[in-house]
C-alpha cells in the first residue's frame, strides 16, 4: 500500500474501542489509509498493534474538536450523548463526512416512538440539521448491512464485544439458538395474505470489508445510504439451514403469529421479563421487515464477494 498515491488516503478517525471498532480497525490497518481510535480510557493491547488512541472525552466539545482537527471521516461505533456531541464537534472541525452508529436495517422503515430507538433518531436529525448548515456542512452516510450474521453465534454478538448495551447481544436472543436448536419466530406478515418474512444478513467481518472497500469511491460520492448484504433469506430459510448444519434434526420451535406478538410484549413487560421483550421487539421490527429491502447497491459498486449464510453457518456451526 505504501506505494499509492498520498492524495488518495484521507485521515480517518473511529470513535469507540469495543468489538465493532477493533474488526474496523483491523481491517483499515491493511490500507494506505491514517487512523486513530477515539476511545474514554487507555487501550494498551490496542497501543501494542501500534494503533493511534486519542483518550477522549465525549462530554467536552474542546477535546473532541482538538482531537478532530484534520480528520476528513469519523466513522461512529458510539451511540446516544456521546454521539451526538461527537458529531457537533466533528461538523465544527470540518469533517467532510460522518459514518453513524447504525449498520442495522433501513431507517426509513422504522416506526415513530420505535422501542428500538436507543437515541437513533436524534442523531439522523442532528445529522441531517449538520448536512444543511450554512458555515460548518457536513455530510453523512449510513451504511446499511441487515442482520449480522453473528447474531447465531456461540456467544452471540456479545462474544465480539458487540451490542452489549441492548438485550439481544447474547445467544439465542433472535429468532435461534442454534447450539439448543430452539426457535422462537414469526414467519409470515399480518394481514390476509400471510406473506414470508424475509431479511437481509451480512457477516460482521464484511461489512468492515465493504467499508473500507468503500474508501476507494470518492467521499464527495458518496449517497445518504450504502446498502450491503451477504445473503437475504425467509425466516423459514433461516431455521432450515440451521437445522441443516446441525444435522437435519428439527429445532424445538415456537412460532408467534404476527397478530399475537403484542400480546406476547405485553405479557414479557408485565412480568418484567427484559431478555423476552428484547426478543418480542426483535420479533416485531423483523415482521415489519426492518431489516429486509431488495436493493444492495454497494454490492455493485466494489469488489468485495460476502460470505453467504449457508456457508457462515457451516464454518461456524458444521462437524460439530
Amino acid at each position: 500500500m505504501a506505494n499509492e498515491p498520498r492524495e488518495n488516503m484521507m485521515r480517518i478517525a473511529i470513535a469507540g474501542s469495543g468489538g465493532l471498532a477493533r474488526i474496523f480497525a483491523h481491517y483499515l490497518n491493511a490500507t494506505v489509509h491514517p487512523f486513530i481510535i477515539l476511545s474514554r480510557q487507555a487501550q494498551p493491547d490496542l497501543e501494542a498493534l501500534d494503533y493511534q488512541i486519542a483518550v477522549v472525552n465525549y462530554d467536552s466539545q474542546d477535546d473532541l474538536r482538538y482531537t478532530l482537527r484534520g480528520i476528513d471521516l469519523v466513522i461512529s461505533t458510539v451511540s446516544g450523548n456521546p454521539q451526538i456531541n461527537l458529531i457537533d464537534a466533528a461538523a465544527h472541525s470540518d469533517v467532510r463526512r460522518f459514518v453513524p452508529a447504525e449498520f442495522e436495517g433501513p431507517p426509513g422503515r422504522r416506526p415513530r416512538n420505535d422501542p428500538l430507538d436507543r437515541g437513533r433518531a436524534a442523531t439522523l436529525d442532528r445529522l441531517r440539521h449538520w448536512s444543511h448548515h450554512h458555515r460548518h456542512r457536513m455530510a453523512s452516510t449510513i451504511f446499511i448491512c441487515g442482520v449480522f450474521y453473528e447474531r447465531f453465534a456461540r456467544g452471540g454478538l456479545g462474544s465480539l464485544g458487540i451490542g452489549t448495551s441492548t438485550n439481544v447481544y447474547y445467544q439465542g436472543s433472535y429468532l435461534m439458538d442454534v447450539e439448543a436448536s430452539t426457535a422462537e419466530i414469526v414467519e409470515r406478515q399480518s394481514g390476509g395474505q400471510a406473506v414470508p418474512i424475509f431479511l437481509c444478513l451480512t457477516s460482521v467481518y464484511d461489512v468492515a470489508r465493504f467499508l473500507v472497500a468503500a474508501l476507494d469511491i470518492p467521499l464527495q460520492s458518496w449517497p445518504a445510504e450504502f446498502k450491503m448484504h451477504g445473503d437475504r433469506r425467509s425466516v423459514a430459510e433461516v431455521i432450515l439451514y440451521a437445522e441443516s448444519v446441525k444435522g437435519g434434526a428439527q429445532f424445538v420451535q415456537e412460532v408467534i403469529q404476527a397478530r399475537d406478538l403484542p400480546a406476547h410484549l405485553e405479557h414479557a413487560t408485565y412480568y418484567q421479563d427484559l431478555a423476552k421483550v428484547g426478543r418480542v421487539q426483535e420479533l416485531i421490527a423483523t415482521e415489519q421487515r426492518r431489516y429486509d429491502y431488495t436493493t444492495a447497491n454497494l454490492n455493485a459498486l466494489v469488489n468485495v464477494v460476502p460470505t453467504n449464510f449457508w456457508e457462515w453457518l457451516r464454518g461456524h456451526w458444521g462437524a460439530q
